[in-house]
């Protein structure tokens, strides 16, 4: 199901609808009053099985209610093909704003730069490389107070070489840096649909990839792509446009033991350093079945229990490999 599917609900009083679109692991659901502003989310599953799945379960409960399935109205902010990723992010200023100013990056092809709140302490610079005769586009931005300029220098002539791996068909590429950007080593380009390098703008949305310089410790060698979503976009997720960071290696835990500060989980999830610190406090005055179970970016797995509980420094050096 790659357009969105609309129902309605018949009523006295105002009717509703709910609307659905599933695109790959992801569900986009929309919802509101037929004339009202409405609301929207989305969901990231395991897998497309998984998705199919979820959008069909929802389809099933509005048809359970009384909804009805309509033909959608035209989607003025949907996709165009034919945009030109340039003119739509330069438009995209605020109503009565100049338009966004992208200029050209020397001594690259097809490479533009923007600055965001140009000598503001949270200022970024927005970079845009372009492919396909500007039809789409991969896309970074570093803080302005964390850059510099040999490290972009170096990643933009990176990505400038790779500008069409991240359209190949796969989720995401995990690349080793020919040589070290800054302290980073390798790269993560990232598709459109993961990336989200442009959801603020529905018309090249779908053709506008990410990229971003990272440890080799902060994305897994076999990720799928729900883990790296969950690792760029979720909760105490990677903060890509510091550059400056210190590493933020992979830790996904499976755990079950009580008492415990967090719900056990029975398949390994995504969680940060700090977690792991607090489970590790808990697990010595746990019951002595207990088990954490913490596995690397390398996917190599080390079994904790109350009667054995390493340091921290053990553990770090486990998980940044």
């Amino acid at each position: 199901m790659t357009r969105w599917r609309r129902f309605e609900s018949p009523g006295a009083g105002k009717p509703e609808y709910r609307e659905i679109r599933q695109e790959g692991i992801r569900c986009f659901l929309r919802w509101g009053q037929v004339g009202g502003r409405g609301k929207g989310s989305t969901s990231t599953l395991n897998d497309e099985e998984h998705a199919r799945r979820h959008a069909a379960r929802k389809i099933g409960e509005w048809l359970r209610k009384g909804f009805t399935e309509v033909d959608p109205p035209h989607d003025e902010a949907g996709p165009d093909p034919e945009a030109k990723v340039l003119d739509v992010l330069r438009a995209g200023a605020r109503p009565h704003a100049p338009a966004s100013e992208y200029l050209p990056v020397e001594g690259f092809e097809e490479v533009y730069r923007h600055v965001i709140a140009p000598g503001r302490p949270g200022g970024f610079h927005e970079y845009v490389v372009l492919r396909d005769d500007g039809r789409s586009a991969v896309r970074f931005t570093v803080r302005a107070d964390r850059s510099d300029a040999a490290a972009v220098s170096a990643f933009l002539g990176f990505v400038s070489t790779r500008r069409d791996l991240p359209f190949d068909g796969s989720s995401h590429h995990k690349v080793p840096l020919p040589e070290p950007v800054g302290a980073f080593t390798h790269a993560l380009l990232c598709a459109p649909a993961l990336g989200q390098g442009c959801v603020a703008y529905p018309a090249i949305a779908d053709r506008v990839a990410a990229a971003f310089p990272v440890f080799e410790c902060e994305i897994g060698d076999a990720d799928p792509e729900v883990l790296v979503d969950a690792r760029i976009h979720g909760h105490g997720s990677l903060p890509r446009a510091d550059w400056a960071r210190a590493p933020r290696p992979v830790v996904d835990l499976r755990f079950d033991f009580r008492p415990s500060p967090y719900r056990g989980t029975r398949t390994f999830k995504v969680f940060g350093t700090a977690d792991l610190e607090a489970l590790m406090a808990a697990l010595p005055g746990a019951d002595p079945a207990s088990r954490l179970d913490v596995r690397s970016f390398r996917g190599e797995i080390r079994s904790l229990t109350p009667a054995e509980v390493p340091s921290l420094a053990e553990m770090r050096s486990f998980l940044q490999g």
